[in-house]
């Protein structure tokens, strides 16, 4: 055989795996743009989902925990990559080398003149890409002022039409039905309060108006005590709370989300995809990370069938029409189901601050007055200015 006839036939392999990884991705693509009706899932969650929201919830001082006791999210991640870098796990482009964020855009269906709210927005990457295809407003809420700056700079190329509020998600008072969409793209395993986020995303969203989650990771089909404690050390590492779509689903359904879609991956297909080899590598060989030093050895003692079976969950849900934030249902009308959800998450965000008894509850619009605390910065008319105190909790 000579060196031309060679040359030929690795030629061909190699486009032939390019174009079957590009069609790789474009199936990917397809499944998390085409998502499924929830309705036959997040009825009950299984023992081991009830424990991490005990168990895997984050504290208020984890942000100082990040990867070991040393580091802080910030000193783990800042400007670990270029700013056109996106800081997700996973993407699902169209094909593996196009714009990553396409999927969020079909998703989320941005039209001109809306508002969206991206909880936790690492770069500002996906809110860039949205807001160069639609003239729209994207408010960004990020914990890092390192990643506030990088969005700042990106906004500013787009005439002003992104704004940053530096704080912590789990503090932000925004008003009630104010943005047409909210997304969180790996960023809900960050939250102190699951009820209490869900809960404050209904209230801030239009009704109409959609909620989108991706989250690496989830329990829903953990079965054995050994798996469960394997897996903990990604907790214990990231301080992140792998929030399934079951689980999602189940809190999304209390408060009155409807319709509610979703889909999952199992890992053995997002773990090979462009984008996570990247992230996996850099996480690895130059973070150091802790739990991807000693990936080989978790997933060892781990039951493969859990892991390569592990999915990324994407869940979009719709806040109906005829709900609304300011609507009070009157002394002898029925509670709904999304009001009877609302009370619920309220009695358990209340009981976790420390109120112990209550005279009289009541499903409201007005909320209880308000006291400032810690500081937080903010851009933009009807938002809190820098340096001003700007974490709001009830009196």
């Amino acid at each position: 055989m000579d060196i031309v006839l060679i040359f030929q036939l690795v030629t061909a392999i190699i486009i032939a795996l390019f174009v079957a990884y590009n069609v790789f991705h474009y199936v990917l693509f397809l499944l998390v743009t085409r998502l499924k009706d929830a309705s036959e899932i997040g009825h009950q969650l299984n023992q081991f989902e009830q424990r991490q929201l005990v168990e895997w919830t984050p504290q208020p001082n984890d942000f100082l925990k990040h990867d070991d006791e040393m580091r802080t999210y910030d000193d783990v991640f800042g400007t670990y990559r270029d700013e056109q870098a996106n800081y997700s796990t996973c993407v699902f482009p169209r094909m593996a080398f196009s714009h990553p964020y396409e999927a969020e855009y079909i998703l989320l269906k941005p039209k001109d003149g809306m508002r969206l709210l991206d909880l936790g927005c690492g770069s500002g990457a996906a809110a860039e890409y949205l807001a160069s295809r639609r003239n729209i407003e994207v408010v960004c809420v990020t914990n890092s002022s390192v990643q506030a700056d990088i969005c700042r700079r990106k906004f500013a190329k787009l005439g002003g039409r992104g704004k940053v509020i530096v704080t912590d998600f789990d503090s932000l008072d925004l008003p009630s039905e104010s943005f047409d969409a909210i997304y969180a793209l790996e960023s809900i395993g960050y939250t102190k309060d699951l009820d209490g986020w869900l809960a404050r995303c209904w209230r801030m969203l239009k009704p109409g108006g959609r909620l989108l989650i991706r989250s690496p990771g989830s329990l829903d089909h953990c079965r054995r005590k050994e798996d469960y404690l394997s897996v903990t050390v990604f907790f214990e590492n990231w301080r992140y709370n792998f929030v399934g779509a079951n689980l999602l689903v189940y809190k999304m359904r209390e408060l009155g989300f409807n319709p509610i879609r979703y889909r999952r991956l199992p890992f053995w297909a997002w773990g090979i995809t462009w984008n996570f080899i990247q992230h996996m590598l850099l996480w690895k060989y130059r973070l150091k990370m802790r739990t991807f030093v000693e990936l080989e050895r978790i997933i060892w003692r781990t039951s493969k069938v859990f892991v390569f079976g592990n999915p990324y969950n994407t869940v979009l849900a719709t806040k109906p029409e005829a709900a609304s934030c300011s609507r009070q249902p009157s002394a002898s009308a029925p509670l709904t189901r999304g009001s009877l959800g609302i009370a619920r998450l309220y009695l358990r965000t209340m009981a976790r601050s420390g109120f112990s008894t209550f005279n009289t509850v009541r499903v409201a619009s007005k909320h209880a007055p308000l006291r400032r605390t810690h500081s937080h910065e903010s851009d933009g008319p009807g938002y809190p200015s820098p340096g001003s105190s700007g974490f709001y909790v009830p009196t």
